[in-house]
């Protein structure tokens, strides 16, 4: 098992513990009919950060709460709660489509690395409107 593969799953060990996140009230609007046929809850997103000699190794993922997923929902990491700051304010290279899997890996050298408070974001397009909306988010404590 390489040391990426390992980080993931210790990362994707920690969703099993880490809670879901409420519903925004910016998230999208959804049909009575879809809603009341729906047995799901608000798709959840967390991070995780290990240290491997000069890397940090960051794993971003995401729980769909049972919801289909849209054509153009996306995870990011934030460095600012992105209902404060903002769906675009996500940090470079750190963000990933949520149809691509439940999880995303990425590296960054130790000179450049993210400690401290993140926090990651589950957006969705919100085709009424035109625009991404904010469906969930979590903070999360990267070391």
């Amino acid at each position: 098992m390489t040391l990426l593969t390992r980080a993931a799953a210790t990362a994707l060990a920690l969703l099993c513990v880490l809670p879901v996140q409420a519903a925004s009230a910016a998230g999208p609007a959804v049909p009575a009919a879809t809603a009341a046929a729906a047995v799901s809850s608000t798709p959840g997103t967390w991070a995780a950060a290990i240290h491997v000699k000069e890397t940090q190794i960051v794993t971003i993922g995401w729980d769909y709460g049972g919801n289909p997923v849209g054509k153009y929902d996306w995870v990011g990491l934030y460095p600012c709660d992105p209902q404060e700051c903002g769906v675009n304010k996500y940090i470079s290279g750190a963000w990933q489509w949520a149809s691509s899997g439940t999880s995303y890996t990425f590296t960054r050298a130790l000179s450049d690395s993210l400690i401290g408070t993140y926090w990651t974001g589950y957006v969705s397009y919100d085709y009424a409107s035109g625009q991404y909306r904010l469906v969930s988010s979590h903070m999360n404590l990267l070391a």
